[in-house]
């Protein structure tokens, strides 16, 4: 009974396969509707690099469904390396090079807390990703720096609601307002299906221990 409540107590929302399937689902609606604006304004780059995310998105959620480990694995750097382009070309590109600097500057605080969140996100993502193949393919694996990813995904998750706030209270046009918050609703449910996968590897990982040391212990009192 004790082992029961153990383990029901140790079970969160991101060990659910329903929440991976709707995570996963929302990326492809909210995904699909970011296309529409970008496809209508002819952004072909952006065009781009949401079908890059999108496919990989879902084919990462295929891999793990199908129990593709490793596949799957490289899939999930593949979306953050899709998040982390997106949002350099945001910061780096957009932001900065055309000017729109200025611009967010002059709309006042909610401009001001966009564009260091805009930032923030990109700054974040890189650690992530640095962080997501040190722990998936160093030989051992790297429990300190586990703990780091998951702090930074915390961060993350908090700048892109910021994100969102900020966005919402722009003074400018409501296709461009529409356009940002699918962007940003896409890769808040892109990370909710990033935690979720990680949280699956960590479960089976834990249970492949478990069973390990149950073989060795059953071995020892033969």
């Amino acid at each position: 009974m004790k082992d029961g409540n153990t383990t029901k107590k140790n079970e969160t929302i991101f060990l659910s396969e329903r929440f991976m399937a709707f995570t996963c689902i929302v990326v492809l609606v909210t995904g699909l509707v970011s296309l529409y604006f970008s496809i209508r304004e002819k952004e072909t780059f952006e065009v781009f690099e949401l079908l890059t995310k999108l496919v990989t998105a879902v084919a990462m959620y295929q891999a793990f469904r199908f129990f593709k480990w490793d596949v799957a694995k490289g899939l999930m750097g593949g979306v953050l390396f899709c998040l982390m382009h997106q949002e350099a070309y945001l910061v780096l590109a957009r932001l900065w090079s055309e000017q729109d600097f200025d611009q967010y500057l002059v709309v006042g605080v909610q401009g001001s807390l966009y564009l260091a969140a805009a930032g923030m996100a990109f700054l974040m993502t890189v650690i992530i990703t640095i962080n997501h193949f040190f722990i998936n393919y160093s030989s051992h694996g790297n429990p300190k720096n586990m703990i780091l990813n998951r702090m930074a995904l915390l961060v993350k998750f908090a700048v892109y609601l910021l994100l969102f706030a900020a966005n919402s209270q722009l003074g400018f046009p409501a296709a461009v307002l529409w356009k940002n918050a699918m962007w940003y609703v896409t890769d808040i449910a892109l990370l909710l299906l990033l935690v979720s996968v990680e949280s699956q590897f960590d479960s089976f990982n834990a249970l492949r221990q478990e069973l390990r040391k149950d073989k060795r212990e059953g071995g020892k009192s033969r």
